[in-house]
């Protein structure tokens, strides 16, 4: 039976709890080592359970990882773009047979629900689908001029970077080492990946599935552990860097890529302090469901979730008593609960980020519905939602990651967009409105990635997106080219253009 049943989930998860901690190793050119101090991983909503663990790799794994991978890359290299491709594609099948084991990961190490964590597990398989087929239509590689007035023959064509590496997050430690490493791949390049010491069993996911394809013993490398193995992945000698995860961690990437003999490529999706529009002629039910939503679907640990609403005086009194409403009836439970609608923060640490904002909104006077800590094993915190925040505030502009919703409002429309887009992040963004001008200006002005207008059920993007790309603008991405699109792959590939004499054309293509 499948884990689409929650009852099978549910004993599954259970069965999970009562086994032996899974300890992940690193893995280099196929070999596996558990080098350095083992770190355990608690089951997030019962924290007396270790449900896995791996070991927090030393530097010179690190750098043999990326070697092993250099080496492996430059066999890669010289396979033709269609034979790689299909090659990618034999992992489908295998994706396909390990959704639920998958699942059951997630829902252990990180707290998701089942449809979150089931959700993750089919965005890989779609991705797997999506980058091979963007990969394949004609031209994505190469781009054949017209007739060049010299007479000579050229052709421009993308070729590898040589080794990426890549640092995981913890919200998604499947789909979000998953996407870059088969693109990384795709162009040629190897992939070095450094896992989430929060779900190392999760992200180790995705080595499995680089283990189904047809690649080079050492092309994909993974390593485990905190944050010195990134460090050291980072200070190493790859050739690029993919990266998702804070607006801080991701810029101080990007400047020591900035620096050295050349810049190097750093992919980078950031944070987001995601805004949503509410103005006066909206359906403020619709906006209601929105809100709780895309502030509140996995406990608001997602960089794409909405974090400040901007309401317009005669929407703001009523959306407030709407979203605390709605808020109310949210079930925030452990996984294996049928009717758990979020689980638990993903450490005891958050809940004190928690608790710390909380008492700040409260000391400022403003209206707090929700802000306990629950009475759970785990480490649960309930959906809150502050308002009656300036729209400036400390509170309504600082990405908290957690399950708190600021409420603000402001004069006009035209005030609101101009705090929507008060901040350095530009992730999602959505509206409600009546005013079809409203909508139109919103959609032209608007600094953000992914956005959304009168979406049901979803104030700002947040859900498994499926063909939709993506990514964010301004401190929240470094390319401007989106996940799940089809510029995505090609990002990991650099451009040359090849001339030669008639005669020897054919030679340009290889």
């Amino acid at each position: 039976m499948s884990t689409a049943n929650h009852e099978v989930f549910a004993q599954a998860v259970s069965a999970q709890r009562k086994q032996k901690p899974v300890i992940v190793p690193h893995v280099i050119a196929g070999k596996e080592y558990f080098d350095g101090p083992l770190l355990q991983r608690e089951d997030p909503s019962y924290p007396s359970v270790i449900v896995s663990g791996c070991h927090d790799a030393p530097g010179d794994l690190v750098r043999l990882a990326v070697q092993k991978s250099r080496e492996a890359q430059r066999e890669w290299v010289k396979v033709p773009l269609e034979e790689r491709i299909a090659r990618i594609a034999k992992a489908v099948d295998f994706v396909a047979s390990k959704i639920d084991d998958w699942t059951v990961r997630v829902a252990v190490e990180i707290g998701k629900t089942r449809a979150g964590a089931r959700a993750e597990a089919l965005e890989v398989l779609e991705l797997l689908k999506y980058y091979v087929e963007y990969a394949s239509r004609p031209g994505a590689f190469e781009d054949e001029r017209e007739e060049d007035p010299s007479g000579l023959a050229n052709l421009s064509v993308l070729r590898p970077y040589g080794v990426f590496g890549f640092i995981t997050p913890f919200n998604y430690p499947i789909v979000q080492a998953a996407g870059p490493t088969i693109a990384a791949i795709i162009a040629g390049n190897g992939m070095v990946i450094k896992t989430t010491h929060h779900g190392p069993w999760s992200c180790h996911a995705v080595y499995e599935m680089c283990a189904a394809m047809d690649l080079p013993v050492g092309l994909v490398n993974i390593i485990h552990g905190a944050d010195d193995p990134g460090r050291a992945l980072v200070a190493s000698d790859v050739d690029g860097m993919s990266f998702t995860g804070s607006v801080s961690v991701g810029q101080e990437i990007i400047r020591q890529f900035s620096n050295g003999a050349y810049p190097r490529p750093v992919i980078a999706e950031m944070g987001g302090k995601n805004p949503v529009i509410v103005t006066d002629t909206a359906d403020l039910e619709m906006a209601a469901d929105g809100i709780v939503f895309s502030a509140f679907d996995l406990v608001g640990q997602k960089c794409s979730a909405l974090s400040r609403v901007i309401a317009t005086p005669k929407a703001y009194e009523r959306l407030v008593e709407l979203v605390a409403e709605r808020r109310s009836k949210l079930v925030i439970a452990e996984p294996a609960v049928e009717n758990s609608f979020g689980g638990p923060v993903v450490e005891k640490r958050a809940v004190q980020r928690f608790e710390d904002v909380v008492k700040k909104a409260k000391a400022g006077g403003f209206r707090v519905d929700g802000g306990e800590v629950l009475n759970q094993d785990g480490y649960f915190v309930d959906a809150t939602v502050i308002s009656g925040v300036p729209v400036d505030h400390e509170l309504a502009v600082t990405e908290y990651f957690l399950p708190l919703v600021s409420i603000s409002v402001v004069p006009d429309f035209k005030a609101a967009l101009k705090a929507a887009n008060a901040t350095s992040m530009g992730l999602t963004a959505g509206i409600y409105t009546g005013d079809i001008e409203e909508a139109r200006t919103f959609l032209r002005e608007i600094e953000a990635g992914c956005v959304n207008v009168n979406v049901p059920g979803h104030a700002t993007t947040g859900w498994w997106p499926g063909p939709q790309a993506f990514g964010g603008w301004k401190a929240s991405g470094s390319t401007g080219k989106q996940a799940l699109g089809k510029w995505y792959v090609q990002q990991f590939a650099r451009q040359q253009s090849r001339k030669t004499v008639a005669a020897l054309e054919s030679l340009l293509a290889e």
